[in-house]
């Protein structure tokens, strides 16, 4: 059975101790994320998990019997542990007021090692430097208490300290744990102020510790609140020995004065019996009758005395005496403690309670890393792959955008402006034409210079009619812009692809018109007239005088350059007549027939060609300076991406893992257990049948009695149980 056993350990061992691996890689993961990873909320309690199935694969690879010991402080729990691992393990308990479990085991060496709740560990090869470690661990804990306590919050060391000591475990050389295998665990005492109850201080042994032990000194036997909370004992372990702590050397003070043999020393079952049938809850002695409660009076002092003496005198090959043994209590409750972790009935427990805290914990492992922290996490992954995938696209978009020719974009609306530069030329011509030959005849009723006439009347008239065109073509311009899209007929998508890049396109195209400047219109906006071809008549004195028509010209008009001269409406009429007139009004037509293609074609090349040039520039400008943009964004998503992935991955590994693990421990239950379980079973009949008929009665009806060893050790030893 025993190498049944074995390999059952090794295989349980090899198969869920690879989920560790997994979950640290989820710790580290999340110890190193943001705090606002979605999924950074899990590491407490994963943290946790990774300790409990730490606890159990350490607990079945080294096939330990976990036997846990609870009581009040000051009860004996120390002193018990002395003597039951025949070595001195009481400076474990220097600061029994800090709420950890001390684990004291069999080693090669003495040699504490101190695990916090964060993971982090700590060795020391002297009890002082323990001592002085829990000492400061002891200051800090009081004060995370006292502020949580402020913030009115449930003190929680995984969330609120996470450096605080979680356990202690001690090795011990030399010791009788060697022989049997057992872990005494060493609990914090009941009704200190930083206890964190029963219930939490023991969730890495549900289905896991063989069983409890629980320390009252025979003073406080009777009060109520010691067995306030061993209910929850009652809940967590099958098998609980309760040793009461008696003194052997207690006197009382008899009739006559002198003093006696106290009850505690004399008969001490009867303080056990009167605790049964005056004290005990109903829950406690409905267990007690079932046999799952066994009491032991125990001297433990002496106990302790006997068990390190014998230690001191084995290591010295010094004879033992005979006043050197056990109290029989002591003998009686080490027996049965012996016989039940050498049971079938323990090894059927061991390997059934195990492999159901190995699924409870896998099932809770896989609850957390598969419930609304991790999909958030997921799908904020899935947000940042979607949002990669639409900048991609968006680049490509981009690229394409930079490369269009944005001449059929911007075409119609340049039409529009065109055939309104045409229409208003045309109108304002006409009107022009007019406005210049009037002013001719008023030029030939006064007696204004030739220069008037060009530079005070043509010229501002031509000035006033480029304007009037140039102001047509602002007004289209600005009716375009204001259209749907600043009247572009861009391709698909594209629109919004400058919106999304911030491009405001009615914006460009104004940006785009004032950055031209002003029109480029030839320096000298005045009607061309060439004086020397001005036909003039002689008068007598002229034919006299023999002069030529220049000389005639230049005494009426002035120089030629600047015919500024004041010429009489008379000597209009008598030089120039009809023949000048003409030739004027020929003048300003032909200047006519010229400004209308010159200033259209001005016009045009202004809100054309040239804005045509500059807005597509400006825009491609524009549009470029989203690329940057894109590709920040693309960075800081895939710096994301990595970082969300590095906790998600390990996540998705454990969840996988902790699905695999059913058919796996289905598979080690049905190779194991049901063998166990059969020939545990057969060893009951097997004792049914050779039990004889008038044998002492059942453990479970003589609880009380436990003191008389002759009787609880042969009365239910299991036959076969030692060489199993």
């Amino acid at each position: 059975m025993r190498t049944q056993l074995g390999t059952y350990c090794q295989q349980f061992d090899g198969t869920v101790r690879p989920v560790l691996q997994d979950l640290d890689q989820c710790l580290a993961a999340l110890d190193h994320a943001a705090d606002d990873t979605p999924g950074k909320a899990l590491l407490p309690a994963l943290r946790e998990l990774g300790h409990q199935l730490t606890a159990l694969c350490d607990k079945v690879q080294e096939q330990q019997a976990y036997v846990l010991i609870f009581g009040p402080l000051k009860s004996g729990k120390s002193t018990l542990m002395n003597a039951i691992a025949g070595a001195y393990v009481s400076e474990v308990s220097s600061l029994p007021a800090y709420p950890c479990l001390v684990f004291v085991r069999a080693g090669k060496q003495r040699e504490y090692v101190v695990t916090c709740h964060d993971g982090a560990t700590r060795r020391y090869g002297e009890a002082a430097q323990l001592h002085d470690d829990i000492q400061r661990a002891h200051a800090q804990l009081a004060d995370a208490i006292r502020a949580a306590e402020q913030r009115d919050v449930t003190f929680d060391p995984h969330e609120h300290l996470p450096s605080a000591i979680r356990r202690v475990d001690v090795h011990v050389p030399d010791s009788e744990l060697k022989q049997t295998g057992a872990v005494l665990v060493d609990t914090p005492g009941l009704y200190t102020r930083m206890r964190f109850g029963y219930d939490r201080m023991t969730r890495d042994f549900r289905n896991a510790a063989a069983c409890a032990i629980f320390v009252v000194k025979s003073d406080t036997l009777f009060l109520e609140q010691v067995f306030a909370e061993f209910h929850q004992l009652l809940d967590l372990f099958s098998r609980i020995f309760l040793v009461v702590n008696v003194d052997s050397h207690k006197r009382d003070v008899g009739p006559d004065g002198t003093l006696v043999p106290s009850l505690e020393q004399s008969r001490p079952e009867e303080v056990l019996r009167a605790f049964e049938q005056l004290a005990m809850s109903a829950p406690l002695l409905r267990a007690s009758q079932e046999g799952r409660v066994r009491m032991y009076p125990v001297d433990l002092l002496q106990a302790a005395s006997v068990a390190l003496k014998k230690s001191a005198a084995q290591k010295s090959a010094q004879p033992n005496t005979a006043a050197d043994k056990a109290p029989i209590g002591f003998q009686a409750f080490q027996q049965d403690l012996g016989d039940f972790l050498a049971s079938s009935e323990y090894l059927s427990a061991f390997l059934r309670d195990s492999l159901q805290r190995a699924e409870a914990l896998l099932r809770e492992t896989s609850a957390h890393v598969a419930g609304g922290d991790v999909v958030r996490l997921e799908r904020r992954i899935t947000d940042v792959e979607a949002r990669q995938r639409w900048i991609d696209q968006e680049q490509q978009r981009l690229t394409t955008a930079l490369g269009l020719d944005w001449s059929e974009a911007f075409a119609r609306g340049l039409r529009d402006v065109d055939a309104e530069i045409e229409r208003s030329a045309r109108d304002h011509g006409a009107k022009l034409l007019r406005s210049l030959g009037a002013s001719i005849d008023t030029w030939f009723l006064s007696s204004h210079s030739l220069e008037w006439l060009v530079q005070g009347q043509w010229t501002p008239l031509v000035r006033e009619y480029r304007e009037a065109v140039h102001q047509a073509g602002m007004r289209a311009f600005e009716q375009c812009t204001a259209q749907a899209n600043a009247g572009l007929d861009l391709p698909d998508g594209v629109d919004d692809l400058a919106h999304r890049a911030g491009v405001d396109l009615r914006r460009l195209r104004v940006d785009a018109l004032t950055s031209l400047g002003a029109i480029g219109w030839p320096a000298h906006a005045k009607v061309p007239v060439d004086v020397r071809k001005i036909p003039v008549k002689k008068g007598v004195v002229d034919h006299l005088a023999f002069r030529s028509l220049d000389k005639v010209r230049e005494r009426l008009f002035g120089a030629f350059d600047k015919p500024d001269v004041k010429i009489p409406g008379k000597d209009k009429a008598k030089h120039l007549g009809d023949p000048g007139r003409l030739h004027l009004h020929q003048c300003v037509a032909q200047f006519r027939a010229d400004l209308l293609p010159q200033t259209t074609g001005l016009l045009g090349e202004f809100f054309h060609r040239r804005f045509l040039e500059t807005a597509s520039s400006l825009l491609r400008e524009r549009l470029a300076a989203y690329g940057p943009r894109l590709a920040t964004e693309r960075l800081e998503l895939d710096a994301e991406h990595a970082r969300l992935t590095a906790v998600a991955a390990p996540l998705r590994r454990l969840r996988a893992e902790c699905v695999g693990m059913e058919p796996k421990l289905a598979a080690l239950e049905s190779q194991f257990v049901r063998d166990v379980d059969a020939y545990a079973a057969a060893e009951q009949a097997k004792d049914v049948v050779l039990q004889p008929q008038k044998g002492p009665a059942p453990r479970a009806a003589r609880a009380p009695n436990a003191t008389a060893p002759s009787k609880p050790q042969q009365g239910n030893k299991q036959p076969g149980t030692r060489s199993s």
